[in-house]
Order: C-alpha cells, then sequence, then structure tokens
C-alpha cells in the first residue's frame, strides 16, 4: 500500500496539472476527507484539488513515516509547496487512508503549518 500512496501523491499532488482521470483512477465516488475539521465530498475533493493547481507551482510530498493494516495506511508526511505568488509553505500531516476495491474511500487528515503565511494554514482542505 506505500507504493499506492505515493503513486496518488506523485500523479495528483505533485503532478502541476489537474488531471480528472487521474483522480477518478484513484478515489471512489464515495470518497470522504476529513481534514482538521473541514470535510469534503468526492466532488468537493476535486474542486480543492482544482484550486491547489491554481495556486502551487511545485509540490513536493516526503513520507516520513508509514504504518498499514489490512485496508488502512497512516502516513507522517510533510507537504512542500511553492506558490505561485511566490511564497513557500510547508505542512505537517497525518493521514489515515482507507482503501477498498484499489481506490480510496477515505482519509482522515491533520494538518498543521510548520512554514509559511498563516493565511495558507488551510492549504489541505482549501476550496
Amino acid at each position: 500500500m506505500k507504493q499506492f500512496i505515493r503513486q496518488v501523491f506523485t500523479d495528483i499532488l505533485e503532478n502541476p496539472v489537474f488531471d480528472h482521470k487521474l483522480i477518478e483512477h484513484y478515489f471512489s465516488k464515495d470518497y470522504v476527507q476529513s481534514v482538521d475539521r473541514t470535510q469534503l465530498n468526492y466532488e468537493e475533493f476535486i474542486l480543492h484539488i482544482k484550486k491547489l493547481k491554481e495556486k502551487v507551482i511545485v509540490q513536493k510530498i516526503d513520507i516520513i513515516n508509514y504504518a498499514e493494516r489490512e485496508s488502512t495506511i497512516f502516513t507522517n508526511h510533510m507537504a512542500r509547496s511553492a506558490l505561485k505568488d511566490g511564497s513557500t509553505v510547508v505542512h505537517k500531516v497525518m493521514a489515515e487512508f482507507t482503501i477498498q476495491e484499489n481506490k480510496i474511500i477515505k482519509c482522515d487528515e491533520l494538518t498543521l503549518l510548520v512554514e509559511g503565511k498563516p493565511a495558507e494554514k488551510d492549504l489541505g482542505s482549501e476550496i
């Protein structure tokens, strides 16, 4: 599962291009994401990814650690983002992904802005 999540990070988050087909490939239509106190459904998640592509030039995800059991993988990772306004932000992310039928159906995530403008605190859930 670690390789699967790594590929999702590469193809969806690190890819500078919005690709709806890739989202469909990796995420269930029943997908639900909880980020801090915000919940996104599948359609809202698509809007979130579009918003990221509008704001971010380059994003790099570094997995610090992970644990997996059955259909769940937990990651502790750092998301480093260079924004189109010239600023840089770094978020520490703890995320628990549930995978069913080779698609992510749920993500329960906590994010912490480690570096950057306070206005970018909610970059992980912005739509």
